[in-house]
């Protein structure tokens, strides 16, 4: 189960139809309680919020329930919760979004914006950018991973503004047969950021 320095995923409440994994370590462990650091400083979590939490498990891809207990924000956010009943397999879930934070993953939005991808599925992904788009509106983008670039329009499904920027969430609108290769770097990228994860996982370990 779940011990010390193990790698968890935090799945909020209602973010979407998609699945948004927030990753976090695990740094103390009694029983069926833990605290975890979490790598995003701005999520929003709530004292008593039931939520998921995601995490490997004898090599495959596990959920289980959890309540949060506590939330505490001196320089980075801990969070104390208690898991609920019995993990159960969180593999093969289409909508799996996946974070992330410290992958080499970038995207030209619109015209000449780079900007950083904070997390990504098979369909979309989501950004930060300062430029103002309306929901509904397709932009074409430009996904940089690893040397290599993969070209479609996105739509704007979703955006909330912090401060001087927006986060997009934005969903493929490719056609599988218009030779557009985002479709395809989608689950390529969703895929290898997976493995990378995991296998960080596996060192600690």
């Amino acid at each position: 189960m779940l011990k010390t320095e193990s790698i968890i995923f935090f799945n909020l409440p209602d973010e979407s139809k998609e699945i948004a994994l927030h990753r976090a370590t695990i740094l103390i462990v009694k029983e069926n309680l833990y605290t975890a650091v979490l790598e995003e400083e701005d999520l929003i979590l709530e004292d008593g919020m039931d939520l998921f939490i995601y995490f490997e498990m004898d090599r495959k891809f596990m959920r289980q329930a959890a309540r949060i207990g506590s939330v505490v924000r001196p320089e980075k956010t801990l969070v104390e919760f208690e898991t609920i009943g019995d993990p159960d397999s969180a593999e093969n879930r289409q909508a799996l979004r996946v974070s992330t934070v410290g992958a080499d993953l970038t995207a030209t939005f619109g015209p000449n914006e780079k900007y950083q991808v904070v997390d990504i599925s098979l369909t979309g992904f989501a950004v930060y950018a300062t430029k103002n788009h309306e929901i509904g509106s397709q932009v074409d983008v430009i996904l940089h991973f690893e040397g290599e670039e993969f070209q479609g329009t996105v739509q704007i499904m979703a955006a909330i503004q912090r401060k001087n920027e927006f986060r997009y969430g934005v969903h493929c609108i490719d056609e599988a047969t218009s030779g557009s290769s985002l479709n395809n770097g989608l689950g390529k990228i969703t895929m290898a950021i997976q493995r990378q994860q995991l296998a960080r996982v596996s060192r600690r370990e």
